[in-house]
């Protein structure tokens, strides 16, 4: 499963607050671990609300070394996510699918992130706030 992942040079791991598009718009909710890809009727029926949560690269540790093994996120793919609304805050899972067998050998993990093409508007970053009392470190 999806150990951690990067957007940019943020890096993202369970039990990080998450955002990520949804049909109805931005939401977010707390990594709290995966969902197979084989039961996503399942999920779906619970009431779970797709979520697509942007990315750079992922990394899957290696169940053989105990390292990260880190690939990129093609341009416009996403990271497939899960948003379960049945406790408050809403918890977040990756979706997960099984490797294949060039990815088993290269990541030694037997599942992988369900990478695909963006469905939902991406969510915009936030402006960044002015600093107006001089507290940014200067370049």
């Amino acid at each position: 499963m999806c150990s951690v992942f990067k957007n940019k040079n943020l890096i993202l791991k369970p039990g990080h607050l998450l955002k990520g598009a949804t049909e109805r718009g931005p939401a977010s909710g707390i990594w709290a671990g995966f969902a197979r890809s084989e039961i996503l009727d399942w999920w779906k029926r619970q009431g779970a609300e797709e979520v697509e949560l942007t990315a750079t690269s992922f990394a899957e540790r290696s169940e053989k070394t105990g390292q990260l093994v880190w690939d990129d996120v093609p341009d416009g793919q996403i990271i497939s996510a899960l948003l379960d609304h049945r406790q408050s805050p809403a918890l977040l899972k990756v979706v997960t699918r099984p490797s294949t067998a060039p990815e088993l050998a290269r990541f030694n993990h037997p599942r992988l992130p369900l990478l695909q093409k963006r469905k939902f508007p991406p969510i915009l970053p936030a402006e960044e706030e002015p600093d107006l009392f001089g507290l940014a470190p200067s370049s």
